[in-house]
């Protein structure tokens, strides 16, 4: 049985706005375009920025996480989901879990019972306090994201020794921790401020039998589904040896077929990056939970805004795992079931409390995040800034047109009176030789009487007939031209084949030029070709 994913997302942000920004540019992304959508400034800014240089930022070389958002007034600063206003130290203390523990039990919190270790401890001590302890276990780096390095339901001390081994594995894991493993059910939340405004729960990786497909074939059943979500895409299961061995615990193996209703859990963590389900439980938070969360963030210095995990354990106790200040919340937008959080309007309420999200009449629109990042990857600037929101409301309308209307020529004539009357939209080749046209303005005037633009050029079209109609999807800033599906699988087809071919003539040349220059007479002339050069300079 195929599961049927959630598909009530947020309606301003559905699928076609968001997937140019998969990956770790998404959350980046998210906060973005809801401050542009509400008349701010947006800057995206590379890395070394002079503007970053006392934020604490990693992995940035690539641009798409590092933007600013000004208003008249002011400006904040913003890598990923973090703003300028939680400190470098909310930041460090997050990011190292044994301090976040002593912050949090400073302010009577419950956390896991455990111990820090440094690299050099022998595996002996370790194992000593172990003995202290009630299986079962957790061993994880100090240092650490995404679940890299963490062993999970530690039932003996030669599963302990390997998961020992596991955390010393990571890059710069600065220690290991050693605590008690909390069994029952895990939960993300946001806190922006005293409110929580996301929460999911977090279940591990998991099918469903249907009685006739194999486990494998089930992965590659819920990974299909998982790629229509524009968070879980980016974190498709794997079955990697971490899966097979844990499967095979329950007596089970990839090609077996998993009885009909049977869930199998795939792996013991519940990371969302490792297949995890994310499950919005937002409306059916104990109050008891939420304070725990807000009072969580609240014990850590200027933090004001960021993620809890806690775990419900099985005896009804609330314990929290850790604090996360620079938190993905893709899952919390887009939950495999449930409501979903606008927690892009938490943030941007709480940076600029003035702006708001009432009433807008432009979340239709959306900006194209490749064509404004293409200037950073270049290196062609340090900054660009996004083409500013239309203000007011949104008139727009699709055009139908029937004829000899799909050249180019003619396209970029649309394109070109399209930006005269400041009207935004694209141009679709159809199959059958026809054309659509989408036009969106602040005036509705210029919207309706596009028309006759559309006829206006019979030297490069024959426009037969036009069918006018209203039209409510989303429309990017600017003019695009667009072929149809065919088309643009002939054009990558072709881009693919002579990027192939030049790869190729490359590969070649750098082979040839390894000979040559591995060759006595190469050798032998190396002297001349020297002095040849130093003359060269010396004339310029």
């Amino acid at each position: 049985m195929v599961e049927i994913i959630n598909k009530e997302w947020l309606a301003h942000l559905p699928m076609e706005v968001v997937e140019d920004a998969r990956g770790p540019e998404f959350d980046a992304y998210l906060i973005a375009l809801e401050g542009w959508r509400r008349g701010l400034t947006l800057k995206w800014h590379v890395k070394d920025s002079e503007e970053f240089k006392d934020m604490k930022t990693w992995f940035d070389d690539k641009p798409g996480k590092l933007f600013s958002l000004s208003s008249e007034t002011r400006t904040h600063y913003f890598f990923k989901t973090r703003g300028d206003m939680v400190s470098n130290e909310a930041v460090e203390i997050g990011a190292n879990k044994e301090k976040t523990k002593e912050y949090l039990e400073k302010k009577g919190i419950v956390t896991p019972r455990g111990k820090l270790f440094s690299l050099d401890t022998s595996e002996e001590n370790v194992i000593e306090y172990v003995k202290q302890l009630d299986f079962p276990l957790v061993i994880k780096p100090l240092d650490g994201s995404f679940g890299r390095g963490v062993t999970t339901n530690i039932q003996s001390i030669d599963e302990c020794k390997d998961a020992i081994k596991m955390a010393k594995s990571v890059p710069n894991p600065n220690g290991i921790i050693v605590e008690e493993f909390i069994q029952g059910h895990e939960y993300r939340l946001y806190v922006v401020g005293d409110k929580v405004v996301g929460a999911i729960q977090r279940v591990p990786a998991n099918v469903k039998g249907d009685g006739k497909s194999t486990i494998d074939q089930l992965i590659d059943q819920k990974n299909h589904i998982r790629s229509q979500n524009p968070r879980l895409i980016s974190c498709l299961i794997k079955k990697d040896q971490e899966v097979i061995n844990h499967i095979s615990k329950q007596g089970y193996n990839l090609e077996d077929i998993l009885p009909d209703g049977e869930r199998l859990t795939l792996i013991e963590k519940s990371n969302i990056s490792l297949g995890g389900d994310p499950i919005s439980v937002i409306d059916d938070l104990p109050e008891k939970l939420k304070d725990v969360a807000v009072k969580a963030i609240h014990s850590i210095p200027n933090l004001p805004h960021g993620a809890v995990d806690v775990m419900l354990g099985n005896n009804g106790e609330y314990v929290v795992l850790e604090i996360n200040p620079t938190a993905q919340i893709g899952s919390l937008l887009f939950p495999k079931i449930g409501k979903s959080s606008d927690v892009p309007a938490e943030i941007i309420d709480f940076y600029f409390p003035e702006t708001s999200r009432k009433g807008r009449l432009n979340d239709v629109l959306y900006f194209d995040f490749s064509d404004v990042l293409f200037p950073l990857l270049t290196y062609s600037a340090k900054i660009t800034t996004v083409t500013p929101i239309p203000k007011g409301t949104i008139y727009m309308k699709k055009y139908h047109v029937v004829g000899e209307v799909q050249r180019i020529d003619y396209h970029r004539g649309l394109r070109k009176m399209a930006f005269e009357r400041n009207l935004h939209g694209m141009v679709i080749n159809n199959e059958d030789g026809s054309i659509n046209i989408v036009v969106a303005g602040t005036v509705e005037e210029m919207v309706d009487s596009f028309i006759h633009d559309i006829e206006e050029d019979p030297e490069r079209s024959v426009v037969e007939q036009i069918n006018s109609s209203n039209y409510d999807q989303p429309i990017k800033v600017g003019f695009e031209i667009k072929n149809d599906l065919k088309k643009q699988i002939e054009l990558y087809n072709y881009i693919k084949k002579e990027y192939d071919l030049t790869e190729l003539e490359l590969r070649k040349a750098k082979k040839e030029n390894k000979i040559l220059s591995a060759s006595k007479a190469w050798k032998v002339t190396l002297p001349m070709r020297v002095l040849g050069d130093l003359i060269k300079k010396y004339y310029k």
